[in-house]
């Protein structure tokens, strides 16, 4: 990857290999005139033309014109416009094209080391695997399943083994280790039945397609596009234009599209909004579709395939941590991942654009910085507002669902609620999702589970768990099944009436109970999504037009049961939906008047396990307190003490302060009473208890009277028996007359800490320290604690010099960046920086 600085000569970008001091630390994008009219600078005194060149460049949200900072923009949402700060001076500018031809002329020299490295990579890739599954079908030692040798031998001997070929051009494995040092190629497998390009769209998935056809020959890959249905229109425009550009040069080139049988609207109402803790849009409108169609021909049994894939590590720290070449970790194993621009930079890419004079995509004119779906748990605030202003029309559908469901659910300020993205962390959807209602009555020794409005029978799952007798009379069903060598007997009984079945299972063994509650699960809420489908290695399971297991197919390898924790991705939106019903609920807690008090952390810190059996509280303190340390997610739903716990625990004598400004993000996010303190007493506000109590009353917190004035009590005594009070300055003073001041000595563990957690409920790796101080931002150091952007930078300056970072800090050159490692989050942060 080349790094990039400002050419001012052409007002483009140059890239060099060397570490200069005027190297930008984030690369650009470019900046057309589109998304400028978006930001109507064309009526705020700006002159430009309406070229095809592009104007300016950008930073995430900073805008350059030949190397100078002209303005940023802030405060955009799905309803409001952005707004745009001009630099000093520059209210008022006329700006010239970008000389794209003179600038592709300075780069050239390193973007042929960089297209040629691609290329060789894409050939000698295709060369490699083709060549392996000639040797498959054409000596019949090589026709043994090697990926399963090596599977086992590394669980066998406990080290990573690996497919080899050997110069008489048969295979074998050897430990990894080895065949490295030997400098011996290694295959991810020997089989491969199709060679594909995976095209989104996008500027990334565009190039690599281009590259391709550079590199191999048209007819030995084909091309699929995935319509998740969520697509924005320049992307399905741009698909026809790839597709007739692509075919007239090279005819023998085959494209696809990819397809799931449902509307994605349809599976909102039978799955519930996709959010940043359950994105399953992604596996049933995307992966599903493309997988089912890479089928062996004339069979239902997955293909083996090697996709080439616009994957680039600076996308993401998780991404950034890929191999080049490796198995897929979406369901299906049969799908080996190839990333030839793995390591190219966003300013390569579309220079790369350029210089093939590639169509680019309108969503990138009008400013998207990355092109995916028209609505996404994951977007940003940035991307919703351009969808809203520009795709209207597309957008309005999936916004009426979420107010209609918003209204539904008792959201008091709806378009709050959906500006602010809270739809995005909520799980939200049909109630009649949480009409099928499964009760495990007994697990041990005999397995007892009710099933209420079950979507399917249970005996359209069974085959899959083991082969199976079965025995009708009246409105019982029994038998038994094979499950690990041994049999078990069950018993179906069917209430038509109440539209209910129990499932019994005698003397069961430990290792089948989760299974069990798998095919439950599986038969109560299965909407045939297809995600199940892909996962089966033999092509017995088929989803459709209903569900069907070829029983002489079916291996029982349970994979179909493991594509999901639950066993099924409606049953876990189920238990989502019905977490966040009763959660707002008990959203408020009086704390039996009880506040927190340091003495108690103490005291169970000691001994956590022992702690309940015996202590020195009361029992309405000890009660207290339980909710206190549930609200700070230091102890579970049975009061065991949680990884956090355990990690504060180990810190406490040592480092009390970082425990409890721990503590006090926990508890922004699930005290109502804390939150609503932090967010309305300002710094330097005078308060007494009498007046948070007529504040509170004013607002819609859901709780009586009794219980609101309570939980103030209970707040003003944890800030007094805790440092929260004067050490914090959430307290400060006595006899019932308080100050608040902000807190500016936060520990960068703690700042750390916090922009996890932010990030985590965003959605987001990448932000900048200007949105924490924005109006709209509901979380962070700043919310939380009131630190000032200055000790904020202080902090952040730290934490980039460790030798293990945990996250990157941009704080030069007009730049305020941060940017989250993707292999973390808030706990395993910590961790790191407190061993």
């Amino acid at each position: 990857m080349n790094r990039v600085k400002w050419d001012i000569e052409t007002g483009g970008v140059l890239l060099t290999s060397k570490i200069e001091e005027d190297v930008l630390g984030i690369s650009p994008r470019p900046v057309f005139y589109e998304e400028l009219d978006l930001l109507k600078l064309n009526q705020l005194g700006w002159e430009y033309p309406h070229c095809e060149e592009p104007l300016m460049w950008a930073c995430n949200k900073q805008y350059f014109y030949r190397g100078e900072l002209m303005f940023e923009v802030k405060g955009a949402n799905v309803y409001d416009p952005a707004i745009v700060v001009f630099q000093t001076g520059k209210e008022k500018a006329e700006l010239q094209p970008v000389d794209v031809k003179k600038m592709l002329k300075k780069n050239k020299n390193a973007m042929f080391l960089l297209e040629t490295e691609a290329i060789e990579f894409i050939r000698d890739t295709y060369l490699q695997y083709a060549d392996a599954a000639q040797k498959v079908a054409t000596i019949k030692a090589n026709q043994v399943d090697f990926e399963a040798l090596a599977e086992r031998a590394t669980k066998m001997q406990k080290r990573q083994m690996a497919i080899v070929k050997e110069d008489c051009d048969s295979f074998d494995i050897m430990p990894l280790e080895d065949a490295k040092n030997a400098g011996k190629r290694t295959y991810a497998t020997t089989k491969i039945d199709k060679f594909l390009a995976s095209f989104s769209g996008g500027k990334d998935s565009q190039v690599v397609l281009d590259l391709c056809t550079r590199a191999i020959p048209p007819q030995a890959f084909e091309v699929i596009y995935s319509d998740t249905g969520y697509e924005l229109p320049p992307s399905l425009e741009l698909y026809e234009q790839v597709k007739q550009h692509y075919q007239t040069l090279y005819p023998e080139l085959s494209f696809r599209i990819a397809r799931n049988h449902e509307q994605v609207l349809n599976y909102w109402d039978k799955i519930g909004t996709p959010s940043d803790t359950h994105r399953w849009c992604c596996s049933v409108m995307k992966t599903a579709p493309l997988y089912r169609l890479l089928k062996v021909d004339g069979t239902n049994k997955q293909a083996k395939v090697l996709a080439y894939e616009g994957v680039r590590a600076e996308e993401s720290q998780r991404r950034a941590n890929y191999i080049r070449v490796g198995r897929g970790k979406k369901h299906s194993g049969n799908v080996i991942n190839a990333h030839p621009i793995l390591y190219w930079n966003t300013t390569e890419v579309f220079i790369y654009l350029f210089e093939q004079n590639l169509p680019i995509n309108k969503c990138y004119r009008i400013g998207k910085a990355r092109v995916g779906c028209i609505i996404c748990p994951f977007s940003s605030a940035w991307d919703d507002m351009i969808s809203n202003r520009v795709y209207t029309k597309e957008l309005k559908p999936f916004l009426d669902k979420l107010k209609d469901w918003s209204k539904k659910s008792g959201v008091k300020n709806i378009d709050e609620f959906i500006k602010e993205r809270n739809w995005k962390i909520r799980a939200c959807g049909n109630t009649d999702i949480i009409n099928t209602i499964v009760t495990y009555k007994q697990t041990s020794p005999n397995f007892i589970a009710e099933v209420k409005n079950p979507k399917n029978k249970l005996t359209s799952w069974l085959p899959a768990l083991g082969k199976f007798t079965i025995y009708k009379k009246g409105n019982t069903e029994t038998g038994e099944f094979l499950y690990d060598k041994s049999y078990f007997c069950y018993k179906i009984t069917y209430n038509e009436a109440k539209h209910t079945y129990v499932f019994q299972v005698d003397n069961v063994i430990p290792k089948l109970i989760g299974h069990l509650r798998k095919l439950v699960n599986k038969s109560a809420f299965c909407i045939q999504c297809e995600i199940c489908e892909i996962d089966c290695p033999t092509g017995a399971l088929s989803i459709l037009p209903q569900i069907q297991i070829n029983k002489s197919l079916c291996i029982h390898c349970l994979k179909c049961f493991d594509s999901h924790d639950n066993g099924c991705i409606v049953s876990d939106s189920a238990r989502m939906i019905t977490e966040s019903i009763k959660k707002n609920e008990m959203a408020v807690h009086a704390y039996k008047s009880f506040g927190l008090r340091d003495e108690w952390l103490m005291e169970y810190f000691l001994n956590p396990s022992e702690f309940w059996k015996t202590n020195t509280l009361g029992t309405g303190q000890i009660e207290a307190f339980k909710i206190w340390l549930k609200d700070a997610e230091l102890v579970d739903k049975k009061y065991e003490i949680t990884p956090l716990g355990k990690l504060l625990k180990s810190i406490y004598e040592d480092n009390s302060y970082l425990v409890w400004e721990i503590i006090i993000t926990q508890l922004y996010r699930n005290s109502y009473v804390l939150k609503w303190f932090t967010d309305n007493i300002q710094d330097n506000q005078e308060y007494n208890k009498r007046m948070l109590c007529n504040m509170i009353l004013t607002t819609d917190a859901p709780a009586a009277k009794s219980t609101l004035e309570y939980a103030i009590g209970a707040l003003i005594q944890f800030f007094k028996n805790t440092p929260l009070g004067e050490a914090f300055g959430y307290g400060i003073g006595e006899n019932d007359k308080y100050i608040r001041k902000y807190y500016n000595d936060l520990s960068r563990e703690a700042v750390a800490y916090s922009l996890y957690k932010y990030a985590e409920e965003q959605g987001i790796k990448s932000f900048r320290i200007s949105d924490l101080y924005k109006d709209e931002c509901k979380a962070g150091p700043y919310r939380e604690f009131g630190i000032s952007k200055s000790d904020l930078e202080k902090a952040l300056r730290s934490l980039n010099s460790d030798t293990n970072r945990v996250l990157t800090a941009e704080l030069n050159m007009g730049l305020d960046h941060i940017t989250l490692r993707d292999d973390l989050n808030a706990l395993s942060a910590l961790e790191i920086l407190t061993k």
